[in-house]
């Protein structure tokens, strides 16, 4: 007889493969209850969470994050270059890996929209912490940022031995963490889609969570097949996430394949 789905064992399974064994306990156990829902039979079940989990985690994963963080913060203590160290790890992890190419213009752009500010948090963030040499943020600003990633997440906590950034990372599911920090600017870059894929409707209702004066949020125009986009439409999700929020879409630019959009908070 077909074992029964279950969704703590779900979970257990799920976390003892090597893959997902580093990742937030919320979301497996998340995952794990929905996998259960709609499968009677375990195996069944185990499969579902975790291609949930590769659509949310391991489909961006191009090297091992982790250890290219650490690898960055012992390189620029040992005297590298910071911005040639940051760009070398940031190969670990698709999104930002995609964005390299870009990178200067990327962050005048965001510079231009937001700056100056002193306090940041970053939502879903991989490895886009790295990208703290071309944020210009002052001496003692604050970086928050989250990822479902614990290890990666210990890594970047890292961070601020090398960069003059008091930098918080905390391991979260956006779905059911608590509240973000309030911040000056949020950060949201490649985020919407994936939330998306979780729950229809999650995108918004993150951004409306949100407590900061600008927000900078970008979505992939192709998949990482460098196929379309995972919607039709790019504009049209950041229309319907924005919609129920009390942000409006001040600016919009384009690099390579990323829309980016600049959210400014009314009232």
């Amino acid at each position: 007889m077909p074992r029964k789905a279950d969704p703590a064992g779900i979970a257990e399974q799920v976390l003892a493969s090597p893959k997902y064994r580093h990742l937030d306990e919320a979301l497996v156990r998340r995952m794990a209850a929905e996998a259960a829902g709609r499968f009677r039979d375990h195996n069944e079940a185990v499969k579902y969470a975790k291609r949930k989990l590769h659509q949310a985690f391991g489909a961006f994963l191009t090297g091992e994050p982790a250890s290219a963080v650490r690898g960055c913060v012992d390189a620029i203590r040992g005297g590298a270059d910071p911005r040639e160290a940051c760009r070398t790890a940031m190969r670990a992890h698709a999104s930002t890996a995609e964005r390299i190419s870009w990178l200067d213009p990327f962050y005048a752009k965001v510079s231009a929209w937001c700056a100056p500010v002193s306090s940041v948090v970053d939502l879903a963030c991989g490895l886009n912490p790295l990208a703290l040499p071309w944020l210009g943020l002052p001496p003692d600003a604050t970086y928050w940022c989250c990822d479902i990633d614990r290890e990666l997440v210990a890594a970047l906590g890292r961070l601020g031995e090398v960069f003059p950034v008091q930098v918080r990372a905390q391991a979260c599911d956006l779905l059911t963490a608590p509240a973000v920090p309030a911040a000056e600017l949020a950060l949201v870059l490649k985020t919407l889609t994936t939330l998306e894929q979780q729950r229809g409707g999650a995108a918004g209702a993150v951004l409306a969570a949100l407590d900061a004066p600008h927000v900078v949020l970008s979505l992939p125009r192709r998949s990482l097949g460098a196929r379309r986009s995972y919607v039709d439409d790019p504009e049209a999700l950041v229309s319907r996430a924005v919609s129920a929020t009390r942000y409006r879409v001040a600016d919009r630019a384009e690099f390579g394949d990323e829309l980016l959009c600049h959210l400014v908070r009314d009232g």
